[in-house]
């Protein structure tokens, strides 16, 4: 299991449905992300049966955040876009906003970073983050990713577009 102190990230478990269904259709959040419409119970379902063929069969993970103190679930991290053959993979993650800065985030990506280094031997992992959500971009720096580059115009937000800066990390 991989945890410390404060977290436990598990698999996702067919009682998170209600939760990741919250997630995925909290429509300010997906300026953020590649979702731009509603996801349906249905989906979430199928998604859920999928995740037990793991991330060589389905190119991506995704763990649940669980405070260790009260058992509750405050996040998913995912392991996406899996690339066996270059060994990468792209990292995501959410924190529901009542457990964010509080340093949850940094401890997760730190711990999804030790686990996808250390025994899915991944030897680069990356992250797209918008230039402005600073907040996410001090939690990858905070665990060791460089700002590798800026892709200009990248991200439509409303009427308007914004740039997106690519984290990386190697494993060395």
């Amino acid at each position: 299991m991989l945890s410390n102190k404060t977290i436990t990230l598990r698999a996702v478990e067919p009682q998170d449905l209600e939760f990741l269904y919250q997630c995925e259709n909290d429509m300010p959040l997906w300026v953020y992300g590649t979702n731009k419409e509603p996801v349906s119970y249905f989906s979430l379902k199928e998604y859920i049966n999928s995740c037990g063929k793991g991330i060589y069969e389905n190119k991506q993970l995704r763990l649940m955040i669980v405070l260790n103190e009260d058992g509750v679930t405050i996040g998913a991290v995912d392991l996406y876009d899996f690339d066996y053959f270059n060994s990468r993979a792209g990292v995501g993650i959410y924190v529901t906003q009542e457990y964010q800065n509080r340093g949850i985030g940094a401890e997760t990506l730190q711990l999804l970073t030790e686990y996808a280094f250390n025994f899915l031997n991944i030897h680069q992992l990356y992250a797209f983050v918008s230039a402005s959500n600073e907040n996410s971009a001090k939690i990858f720096i905070k665990v060791g990713f460089a700002l590798t580059a800026t892709l200009n115009d990248w991200q439509k937000i409303g009427k308007n577009f914004s740039d997106v800066n690519i984290f990386t990390k190697i494993n060395k």
